[in-house]
């Protein structure tokens, strides 16, 4: 009988290479399921702070400044024990300095990113909006960036300044020029609602002092006729001009001041209230910066006798350039937040920080103290003169 000898070697060896890929797949498959559950242990044990900042625009130095400042103190705060077991996570996005894109860009980072908490935004306009939206959901904002008043008398009651205001700040430069026993002040403004903002605070303060201005001069919002009103300025024989602009608007007018002293007319001394001028713009002004000081609200940002600015340069060792006055600022928010976070036993979510916050009373940031409770008068009241020195750095 013919017997049939079936061939091993063409269904066994099959048989064993399909056993062996299944084998291999359901490892593979086992270390995917193992670094998607050290995935979500690690987004459990996150924070994630929201951020939108005009990073494209005019306001875009003075925003990326504060970005690099909140990056690395976010980082500096993961890395020093984080927050009771978890870590922040910044998250950024660019506002183009656009309230509706602002918004929008909020809520997505609630509902995609699962944002519990924001940084405060850069300018009036998309900070107002920002406030009235939190305030809706019960959102904290923790240092919302410019000292104008209108937003801290709002009902913003999420919101949770670091600075003092700008009336704080025009009331020490009022002061300032009381004592020198200059009686004759000129303030210069900007045509914008921030202009005019600045323009009251600053009133306000030479009203404490009993040095009333001598003479308005309006500046138009792009500084284009800077030229006019730098002329408008000495006609008024003022002693001293107040300046209640901001960043362009500055830089043409300081501009406009410094040609029309070389032109044989005398130098005038110019102040400024801390929004006046980045550090960008008053290194671009170079020499002609000189004579102009500014208020500031928070410590000069590379003298680590200061607690707080010594923390600070610690997180930005590895960040090159020099240190400005909004990357400090910026570093202080998740600095607040950290320190709020980790005395206060309550739950890490949008309700728990909100709570944590609204109870933290005054802290102590490093020689910086910030009081959280006095909702007519929030933040720091911290204020400070500084000089412009000819090679446009900021100098005390």
């Amino acid at each position: 009988m013919l017997k049939v000898v079936a061939n091993r070697g063409n269904t066994v060896e099959p048989a064993r290479r399909r056993n062996r890929r299944r084998r291999r797949f359901a490892l593979a498959l086992a270390r995917c399921a193992a670094c998607l559950l050290v995935w979500q242990a690690a987004r459990a044990n996150e924070i994630v702070v929201g951020e939108t900042l005009p990073l494209t625009g005019p306001s875009a130095s003075i925003a990326k400044d504060l970005l690099r400042g909140r990056q690395a103190c976010t980082d500096y705060v993961n890395g020093h024990g984080g927050i009771r077991g978890n870590t922040l996570r910044l998250v950024t996005r660019d506002d183009q300095n656009d309230p509706s894109r602002a918004l929008r860009i909020a809520r997505e980072m609630v509902d995609k990113d699962g944002t519990v908490v924001m940084l405060g935004a850069v300018g009036p306009a998309v900070n107002t909006a920002l406030l009235e939206w939190a305030v809706s959901i019960g959102m904290t904002i923790v240092g919302p960036y410019g000292g104008d008043i209108e937003n801290r008398l709002t009902n913003a009651d999420t919101a949770f300044f670091l600075t003092a205001n700008q009336s704080a700040e025009a009331q020490r430069l009022a002061q300032h020029i009381a004592a020198l026993g200059l009686t004759r002040v000129v303030i210069v403004h900007a045509s914008d609602n921030a202009g005019r903002a600045a323009l009251t605070a600053l009133e306000e303060g030479l009203g404490v002092t009993n040095v009333s201005a001598i003479g308005l001069v309006s500046v138009n919002a792009d500084g284009s006729n800077a030229d006019v009103a730098a002329q408008q300025v000495y006609k008024t024989n003022a002693q001293a001009v107040l300046m209640a602009t901001s960043g362009r608007i500055t830089v043409a007018m300081l501009r406009a001041l410094a040609a029309t002293s070389s032109s044989g007319m005398p130098l005038l001394q110019v102040y400024g209230l801390s929004s006046a001028a980045s550090q960008v713009d008053l290194l671009e002004l170079g020499e002609h910066a000189r004579g102009f000081s500014m208020s500031q609200v928070i410590p000069l940002p590379r003298d680590p006798s200061t607690p707080v600015v010594a923390t600070f340069l610690a997180a930005m060792r590895n960040t090159p350039g020099e240190r400005t006055y909004a990357e400090l600022e910026g570093c202080m928010a998740p600095l607040l937040l950290a320190e709020v976070l980790r005395r206060k036993s309550t739950d890490l979510s949008r309700p728990g920080i909100l709570k944590a916050m609204r109870g933290a009373g005054r802290i102590d940031l490093g020689g910086f103290e910030i009081d959280l409770a006095n909702r007519t008068r929030p933040g720091s009241r911290f204020t400070d003169i500084v000089y412009v020195g000819s090679d446009g750095r900021i100098a005390r």
